[in-house]
């Protein structure tokens, strides 16, 4: 259920982005495939973890604009059976980002930074018998580099992403311990 609310929320993104873009503006699409390395959390690390999403960027000209990033990775938490209880175990991790990006416009070699908060979702459990989810705001922040012309093109992309356990008040935010790295890349299409 939650992944489809966040579909529609990019598919949504994505629209008025198409929408809105002016003449001197470019628009690109990306569906990438990613993996996490680099993880923090409580739980130990789940090693090398592989996501898929995409990304709906928006550039003006001078290089200022705004991305919808969406990534899944269906087995972020290490699957295999539970010392404790002989449970067999599986986790899933969701995130759906707003980044204000700066980077070059135009075609060739286009280097961007990009950065923004938005929702880390994050379904850890034995099947069948408990299912703990964990939802809410997180931060990302990373750089990459897209080649080719306006309409088609590769790009590849690091980020590290961070959970916030409380955004109540602004002064007091603190930075949760569930953390990674994700490096992705992906064909990017220009609209």
């Amino acid at each position: 259920m939650l992944i489809r609310k966040c579909l529609v929320s990019v598919l949504a993104g994505v629209a008025m982005l198409a929408l809105s873009a002016p003449a001197q503006a470019e628009g690109f699409i990306t569906p990438y495939l990613g993996v996490t390395f680099g993880t923090d959390f409580d739980g130990g690390s789940p090693g090398r973890k592989l996501h898929y999403g995409a990304a709906a960027t928006w550039l003006n000209r001078s290089g200022l604009g705004f991305e919808v990033d969406f990534a899944y990775a269906p087995t972020f938490f290490k699957a295999g059976d539970d010392p404790l209880f002989d449970f067999t175990s599986d986790g899933n991790v969701v995130t759906l980002m707003g980044n204000v990006v700066f980077g070059r416009a135009g075609g060739g070699l286009q280097p961007y930074v990009s950065g923004g908060f938005g929702l880390m979702r994050s379904n850890i459990g034995p099947r069948d018998l408990i299912d703990y989810s964990n939802s809410g705001f997180g931060v990302n922040a990373g750089a990459g580099l897209r080649a080719g012309s306006g309409r088609l093109g590769v790009r590849a992309d690091m980020r590290y992403f961070r959970q916030l356990t409380d955004l109540t008040p602004i002064r007091n935010l603190d930075l949760g311990s569930f953390a990674f790295w994700r490096g992705s890349g992906g064909l990017s299409i220009g609209f």
